[in-house]
């Protein structure tokens, strides 16, 4: 698992005991706060969990990922999402599973810089995006305009690898969610506010 994940481990439920109330599935009460999205959380007792997101006008669209959680008090938690990496044999294209439909960056072995095969548009603008990992186990995920190389945004990132899988995550990507007398969940990402109801 993922750095942030083995520190999350440690408040995880022991066997036998009674699973802490977020263990479970809950669905996002207004999928228009996600482009019609039907955001799912499910959390499993040992820290772990997936985010599931269906599009609401083409259910057969699937996405899923990874996330690790902890409790941080009554009632509330941290949660981060965990997104795979597939390293080819000969170390020279990095796939990202959990994007449709594969994103694939090309680079020379995993320490070192990872260019996207194919530029990024938006509104017509074309976006070259690179994914960095340093040696300490950060990284930084970048978009440059591909017309000068010019840098329009970044974000640090952590990584991990174990037995051979790689996994990285935004520590800034990071929600805070409670648990309330209602027995709604609540979710704080970045300047947004979400609500979820067990299912």
């Amino acid at each position: 698992m993922i750095l942030l994940a083995c520190v999350f481990a440690a408040g995880c439920a022991v066997p036998g005991t009674t699973p802490d109330p977020i263990v479970g599935s809950w669905e996002v009460d207004d999928p228009m706060q996600f482009n019609d999205l039907i955001f799912t959380f499910i959390f499993h007792e040992d820290g772990t969990g997936e985010v599931v997101e269906i599009d609401a006008d083409s259910p057969e669209t699937v996405w899923n990922y990874n996330l690790s959680w902890k409790p941080t008090g009554k009632g509330t938690y941290e949660a981060i999402v965990l997104y795979d990496l597939v390293m080819s044999e000969d170390e020279k294209i990095l796939t990202i599973p959990d994007e449709e439909p594969g994103i694939r960056f090309l680079g020379d072995g995993f320490i070192g810089v990872w260019t996207m095969e194919t530029p990024e548009e938006f509104d017509g603008v074309l976006y070259e995006e690179r994914l960095v990992f340093y040696e300490n186990r950060s990284g930084v995920f970048s978009w440059y305009y591909l017309n000068n190389s010019t840098l329009k945004s970044s974000y640090p990132l952590v990584w991990s690898v174990e037995n051979g899988v790689y996994q990285y995550s935004y520590p800034d990507d990071l929600s805070t969610l409670t648990i309330g007398d209602d027995g709604v969940l609540t979710e704080k990402w970045g300047d947004g506010i979400y609500t979820y109801t067990r299912v």
